[in-house]
């Protein structure tokens, strides 16, 4: 055998083993339910939208900012779904969220601009909302929210022990889906160790550009 051909082999070899082992341990691959009828589909956008593909990484303890999947306890029968949202508070944390916005421990999270521009959506109702995109830093997460004026706020909060806090991207209603509904509340951090980390394509597939290989921390 010719020695580029003997190096090949070994290459494919050990890149397979590689790919192979964090495939069967580590990584797993998802589809966001495209379900047209159900404005929950929505919760995490701007960043996540019905049928788009993503990248997950199983394991670990989830931090703040991450962006996990978790067993949805408002499902009926109980956990038989799945619910992803932002983890924005840990064990002992106190969160709270009102005019002046999110705060963590009592300090402010942190604000900027969003590239993405505002979206006008109609709501059960018929209604006409408008969600303006918005810069939010948090842990070590840079991500776009969806807020309104007419968004959820609470009260502080502090977060149970081996519990954690999450909000949806979208912090709208009827669209978001996460902590300040009283059927969620905080959730089970051994849970919650599923971490969404890549937006591969959106639904529309490869083609399209903007939406493709997209990190979502």
């Amino acid at each position: 055998m010719k020695p580029w051909l003997r190096w090949t082999l070994w290459m494919t070899v050990i890149v397979g083993a590689i790919v192979g082992g964090l495939r069967y341990f580590f990584i797993e691959f998802a589809t966001i339910p495209d379900v047209p009828n159900d404005p929950r589909a929505w919760a995490n956008a701007p960043n996540l939208e019905p049928g788009d593909e993503v990248l997950v990484w199983r394991g670990g303890d989830p931090h703040v900012g991450d962006l996990v999947i978790c067993p949805d306890p408002s499902a009926d029968p109980p956990k038989s779904k799945t619910m992803i949202a932002r983890v924005m508070g840990l064990p002992g944390d106190k969160i709270e969220y009102g005019d002046v916005g999110l705060r963590i421990n009592g300090y402010r999270v942190t604000t900027a601009g969003c590239s993405t521009m505002p979206r006008k959506v109609v709501d059960a109702t018929g209604a006409e909302n408008e969600l303006a995109c918005q810069g939010e830093e948090a842990g070590s997460s840079r991500h776009d929210i969806y807020t309104a004026p007419t968004m959820a706020t609470f009260e502080r909060v502090q977060v149970p022990a081996d519990r954690i806090f999450v909000l949806s991207d979208n912090r709208v209603s009827p669209w978001a889906h996460d902590s300040r509904e009283p059927e969620v509340g905080t959730l089970p951090i051994a849970e919650c160790n599923k971490k969404v980390v890549i937006r591969l394509w959106s639904k529309k597939g490869w083609s399209d550009a903007p939406r493709r290989m997209g990190f979502l921390y």
